[in-house]
């Protein structure tokens, strides 16, 4: 028999899927992380090797396609492709998780994804070429992503104060129970001490607070930020079709349905997943 493995490896962990010559699911992995920014070659290497043990195979009788976080630039692929050489796998296939998850969305066709979740990122690929925009961190951008939505609602209060303006009582109220605070004196110490991906989760009180004039701004504005990422890379590529990952616009929010909204009035499609990341990845190997 046949073995295929599909490997999403993630910054904090990797999720595996073995199927066997009829794509039929015959077992599921969990392993450590395997970005190489942040790990070594020798831990993504002990990764693979866990992998092979658990479902008790040995490499050359595996195919493996691989999509990998921090595996963007040429020489990250090279350097996974070699760590799989070595170890002896059949046939192996290595590109980035983001390639995978395009995958994941449009099969072996073109089109485009953008991901909002704690940050913001779109890629596309069209012949065989994968194109990005945006995704240059929470400091030179990330707009559209639940961290931007976060600093915008800490920004609102605090120019509230600068305006002499009022602030609606029960979102603060909800800000403070998140982020178990006493007042705003407290919260700003709280915005300062916490990293990017405490300040994302504020974003659950927008999305709560929709009815809010403050909290509809501020949809709003991530709304065109998104439209715009999408609009970016459809000048490059010309294509017209999307998917959506993160949970800002993957799950039923009020952000996702005012986007599709927008998609529909410029007649760009939207594309619903087609296959788990794991599965995206075995596509990565060609027939």
């Amino acid at each position: 028999m046949e073995y295929i493995l599909g490997v999403d490896g993630g910054g904090t962990k990797t999720t595996a899927t073995l199927y066997n010559d009829k794509m039929e699911v015959l077992g599921h992995f969990l392993g450590g992380p395997m970005n190489l920014q942040v790990v070594s070659g020798d831990k993504v290497k002990e990764v693979f090797e866990n992998m092979l043990s658990h479902f008790n195979l040995e490499a050359k009788s595996v195919k493996i396609g691989v999509g990998a976080a921090g595996a963007g630039r040429p020489e990250d692929v090279e350097k996974l492709n070699s760590i799989l050489k070595e170890i002896g796998f059949k046939k192996y296939s290595a590109s980035s998780d983001a390639h995978i998850g395009l995958l994941a969305i449009h099969g072996k066709n073109d089109g485009m994804m953008i991901i909002s979740g704690t940050g913001s990122i779109g890629f596309a690929v069209k012949d065989s070429t994968l194109y990005r925009k945006g995704g240059w961190g929470h400091l030179l951008g990330d707009e559209g992503s639940g961290y931007s939505i976060g600093l915008s609602l800490g920004k609102r209060l605090f120019h509230s104060f600068d305006k002499d303006e009022s602030f609606p009582k029960e979102v603060l109220e909800d800000i403070l129970k998140l982020t178990d605070t006493k007042n705003s004196g407290e919260f700003l110490k709280w915005i300062y001490k916490n990293d990017k991906g405490e300040i994302a989760k504020l974003s659950s009180i927008v999305l709560k607070n929709s009815n809010h004039k403050i909290c509809e701004e501020i949809i709003d504005q991530t709304v065109e930020d998104l439209k715009n990422l999408i609009l970016d890379l459809k000048r490059v590529t010309d294509l017209n079709s999307v998917g959506f990952v993160g949970g800002i616009i993957e799950n039923e929010t009020i952000i996702r349905e005012k986007l599709l909204l927008e998609l529909n009035s410029l007649g760009i499609d939207f594309v619903k997943r087609k296959y788990s990341n794991e599965y995206g990845a075995t596509l990565l190997l060609k027939d």
